[in-house]
Order: C-alpha cells, then sequence, then structure tokens
C-alpha cells in the first residue's frame, strides 16, 4: 500500500509513524497545514517535523501554504465549528487531491492520534474526501499511543506546542493564563491607586502584606505587640506567656496583617479587623511612638474603610 499520511506536526507523528511500520506499511509524510498560525508557529512545526523526518529517514512532501488571510474568511461566521467545517475539510481534501494525482493508494492524517479533536467526526469527513477521489481512508485510532507518542517527542527534544493550530485555538489555550493576567493586572493597578491615596494624604506613605517567612517583620510587630501587651497589664508579662499570645495573635490575624511603610521604612502595621458596620477601630493600628499622631493612623483607617467598601460592592 502506498499510503500519503497528513502530518499536523512531528510530536503527533511519532507513534502514528511507529505504529504503521509495525503494520509493514511505510508511509509519504504529507505537510499541509494553513491553519497553523501565526507564521512563526507555522515555521517552527513545519521545520521540526522536516528535521525528524529526516532523522528517521521517512519521505517527506511539503506543501507551503500559510493562509491566515483565507482561514478567516472560511471561519469568521462559525468560529464554534471551524474544526469539521473548514480546518479538516481542507487538509484532507488537499491531502487526497495530491495522492490522487501522484499515484497513492491510500490517505490517513496524524489528527486522529490527538484525543483533543473531534475524531468521530474526523474519520467522517476523511472517508468521505477519500470516496471523492476514489482511494482509501486508512483509518486507526491512534489515540491509544498519544501519551507515549509525545513522551518519545520529549525525549527527542522536539518542539511541542501548546495549542491545535489557529489563532482562535490559541486564544483558547491561553484563557487561563489570560484569567491569571488580568487578576494580577487588577491587583496592580489596586496597590497603585491605594499608594496615589495614601501619599495624597501622607507622602510616602504605604503598607504591604506580611510576610510570615520574613523573620525581620515577624520581630518587628513582636517588638510593638510586647509594648502593647504591657500597656495592657501594666505589668511585665512572663515572656513564656506573651509569646504564647503573640503566637496566637499572628495564627488569628496573619492573612489580615499589613506591614505599614513610610520613605521604605517599617513605622507599624494593623491587623486588618473591620467592624460590623463597617468602621475601624484606629486602635488595631499600631505605629511607633515617633510616627503617631501626624496623621498617619487616619490616612491608614481611610484607606482600610475604602478598600473594604470596594470588595463590599461587588
Amino acid at each position: 500500500m502506498r499510503l500519503l499520511l497528513h502530518a499536523c506536526c512531528a510530536p503527533c507523528s511519532v507513534y502514528c509513524i511507529e505504529s504503521l511500520r509495525q503494520e509493514g506499511i511505510e508511509p509519504t509524510i504529507y505537510w499541509y497545514n494553513p491553519n497553523i498560525h501565526p507564521y512563526m508557529e507555522y515555521k517552527q512545526r513545519r521545520d521540526t517535523l522536516k528535521e525528524y523526518t529526516k532523522s528517521i529517514n521517512m519521505n517527506a512532501i511539503f506543501k507551503e501554504e500559510y493562509g491566515l488571510d483565507e482561514f478567516c474568511k472560511n471561519v469568521i461566521n462559525n468560529l464554534q465549528t471551524r474544526c469539521q467545517d473548514y480546518c479538516y475539510k481542507i487538509r484532507l481534501e488537499q491531502t487526497a487531491k495530491y495522492a490522487k494525482e501522484n499515484g497513492y493508494d491510500a490517505i490517513s492524517t496524524t489528527l486522529l492520534i490527538s484525543p483533543y479533536q473531534k475524531h468521530e467526526q474526523l474519520k467522517e469527513i476523511g472517508q468521505q474526501i477519500a470516496k471523492k477521489y476514489r482511494i482509501q481512508f486508512l483509518y486507526r485510532d491512534f489515540r491509544i499511543g498519544f501519551r507515549e507518542g509525545q513522551a518519545k517527542a520529549r525525549e527527542l527534544g522536539m518542539y511541542m506546542q501548546k495549542y491545535c493550530g489557529c489563532i482562535f485555538s490559541e486564544e483558547m489555550s491561553k484563557s487561563a493564563h489570560q484569567k491569571k493576567d488580568e487578576e494580577e493586572s487588577a491587583r496592580a493597578n489596586r496597590d497603585t491607586e491605594r499608594r496615589i491615596r495614601l501619599s495624597d494624604c501622607v507622602p510616602n506613605l504605604d503598607f504591604r502584606p506580611l510576610k510570615r517567612e520574613n523573620k525581620e517583620e515577624i520581630d518587628f510587630i513582636y517588638n510593638i505587640k510586647k509594648e502593647k501587651y504591657k500597656e495592657e497589664n501594666k505589668k511585665e508579662l512572663d515572656k513564656e506567656i506573651q509569646n504564647k499570645l503573640f503566637e496566637r495573635y499572628i495564627k488569628e490575624n496573619a492573612k489580615n496583617i499589613k506591614v505599614i511603610m513610610f520613605k521604605e521604612e517599617k513605622i507599624g502595621f494593623f491587623d486588618g479587623k473591620i467592624l460590623e458596620n463597617n468602621t475601624f477601630r484606629i486602635d488595631n493600628i499600631f505605629i511607633l511612638k515617633e510616627y503617631q499622631n501626624k496623621g498617619i493612623e487616619t490616612a491608614i483607617s481611610n484607606e482600610i474603610l475604602f478598600e473594604n467598601e470596594k470588595v463590599n460592592k461587588l
């Protein structure tokens, strides 16, 4: 049998080729993928396939067509069905056409290995197109070897693509990363606006979340709390009792504690306790004595209430 095997990429080809060779079938690889974008992605996949086929002494035909413009024209009206309506059809049609013109008996595709493709629809389209050109569509369910093929491709150091091929599948694959980027940008924007508001009240004032692994920050808070314990109890507490009180305090409040910074120096902290009526107790702000009564407590408490009010409105 003379088989023309359409290949979407090198990693997906590994198991397909090995499996067919075990059957005694030596396919010719056929590259035709105008649905792969952008061009650097197209080039990377094509060149990886070229290197791989040479390394295993396999014949390969490369039909060059980077078809972003034509692709968009054909899928724009129904993006959800672009795979079966356009991507499968155009590639298998061209493969069958070349096969018929050059004396091949059958066609197949490495797309059959992917658990992410619409397998049954792909099979049906392949059979219909092969029938049209009066050649055979060699169907194999290569999905059983997907993981094995991917592992071997990694061992060989192949370029491993992160999405199916077209710009729309690239967007889908990036959705989780995009969401993370959006969240990080929103957080950074909130931090910037907070710094602006604080600086409007007290220049060079800022605060940041406590890092529990930062011993210097923990010790700084401990020293302030130590004075607070003494003040509350009117006497010096036993160090063991003091340590237990502090450990419990950190355990209960660490997630909400913010370290107050002035000119990049630690000057205090607050533990983020908001009352039910959306008010804030000023004595939950702890500031070194030399920085007290300079408007810092008011600026910090106003900012805490501002942020809390925004969260409650979401």
